[in-house]
């Protein structure tokens, strides 16, 4: 397998002018019904992505060719299924094999649209699951979407391992253990946050003690972040501020640079104002106007402390990039808002959520929020202290919320839509706002 590998990268790398056509043809193939199967998918993409990375092919590029392949090859799946549906019950490999699509659409009365998502990533129903969509003749407006959104995170996922692999392959700075330490730390910090949440929610029983404790950390981080206010003045803590921010230089990588900034801007006010209404919208049309409120008055109120936090205490910034934010740094604004972004919709969602899979979508939530936070200390357009300062205030938020919550419970609500409508807001927020300005954004983002 590995002598394959090797000689279709090599092959690739000889024929750089097709390698995007390439990946979206693997791409188009390994999300087509029945082709799926038989096309060892994942294999080639890893082989083109460890192509593209060593050719230096732009990032975005490969990701947008992965996407479009896959949009195409599931979309003709559905067109299939929609249209033929009796008429390819009766041909090979399906009438054959029935049980294929029976468990397919056992699937898809299951889990409905994040079945669609789910099955992507999926191996043994992913070229199945567009095409009984279509069996099940599911609108074609709620299929695209949804296929769209879920492609856009699918790409990343198959192509990023090789891209990685062949950009270290074939530059003097190639990824390092520092740079391993740093990813995964972030991701263990945001997994470990999700731990003892999961702990303390199962180990405290009775409501009262459960109020009781929100509270607690409400007041807790309230003390602690106005504690950090004051001792991130001493010189000793300017001291492990400035050396954080100079380990944060060193870990500048031409990939990193492009995945950080890329998240960093999804993290700003358009991006964030659209994700949040996507997500009122969502719980409007469920009529849980209780959800809603709490949903709104709780960015809201973040958004105003935030805001007038950092104009009181008027803590400058790193001046390390070419064009530091023109905001004041204390707290970080990214870091909480994105914590209170992810931990509200992880709070509104779970409930609705089967049991055993509720642990795993906090863990999610809480390392998208760490990923997030990393993403300003990396670019270095904020003191470590800014993060933590962050980190406090967003958990002040989601505590104080949550202990509303436990006084007046909300309805029980549908978790799809709303993860839908973030995967529409992300999709949307990617075309408009990031991919297209991704050279200024570099710029602005670039070293002094």
């Amino acid at each position: 397998m590995e002598q394959s590998v090797q000689a279709v990268v090599e092959w690739l790398h000889n024929h750089q002018d097709i390698i995007l056509i390439v990946i979206a043809g693997v791409s188009f193939l390994e999300s087509l019904a029945i082709v799926g199967i038989v096309v060892p998918g994942i294999t080639l993409l890893f082989a083109a992505g460890t192509a593209a990375g060593s050719t230096g092919i732009d990032l975005t590029w490969v990701l947008f060719s992965a996407a479009a392949g896959a949009i195409a090859g599931d979309g003709l799946s559905f067109l299939l299924g929609y249209h033929y549906h009796s008429w390819i019950r009766t041909i090979r490999p399906f009438s054959t094999h029935p049980q294929w699509i029976e468990r397919g659409e056992q699937f898809f009365r299951r889990y409905g649209l994040m079945g669609i998502v789910i099955g992507r990533f999926v191996g043994p129903i992913r070229p199945v699951m567009p095409l009984v969509a279509g069996f099940m003749q599911m609108k074609p407006w709620k299929f695209f979407s949804i296929n769209a959104a879920s492609a856009v995170a699918w790409a990343p996922f198959y192509l990023m391992p090789g891209y990685i692999v062949g950009a270290s392959m074939e530059h003097q700075d190639a990824l390092s253990g520092k740079h391993a330490l740093f990813l995964i730390g972030t991701l263990f910090f945001g997994w470990l946050l999700a731990q003892f949440t999961w702990w303390t929610y199962l180990h405290i029983q009775q409501r009262r003690n459960k109020i009781q404790l929100a509270l607690a950390v409400a007041a807790s981080c309230a003390a602690l972040f106005i504690a950090l206010s004051h001792l991130m003045q001493l010189e000793s803590i300017i001291l492990i501020n400035q050396k954080v921010a100079l380990w944060g230089v060193s870990l500048r990588h031409p990939w990193l640079d492009s995945f950080f900034v890329g998240l960093t801007q999804m993290g700003y006010r358009a991006p964030m104002t659209l994700w949040a209404a996507l997500v009122t919208l969502a719980l409007v049309w469920q009529r849980n106007w209780y959800a809603t409120g709490i949903w709104m008055g709780g960015l809201l109120v973040a958004q105003w402390l935030l805001f007038g936090l950092k104009n009181f205490y008027g803590w400058q910034r790193p001046l390390l990039v070419s064009q530091p934010p023109e905001s004041f740094a204390y707290p970080s604004g990214h870091t909480s808002m994105s914590l209170v972004f992810v931990g509200l919709l992880a709070i509104l969602c779970l409930p609705g959520v089967p049991a055993k899979r509720q642990k795993a979508v906090l863990s999610f939530a809480f390392m998208l929020a760490a990923t997030i936070a990393a993403s300003r200390l990396y670019l270095t357009v904020h003191w470590f202290t800014d993060i933590l300062g962050g980190l406090l205030l967003g958990a002040f938020m989601l505590a104080a919320i949550y202990g509303l919550l436990l006084k007046k419970p909300f309805k029980l609500i549908k978790p799809i839509p709303l993860v839908a409508a973030s995967l529409l807001a992300w999709t949307i927020s990617l075309g408009i706002w990031v991919l297209p300005y991704m050279a200024d954004l570099l710029t602005r983002y670039s070293l002094r």
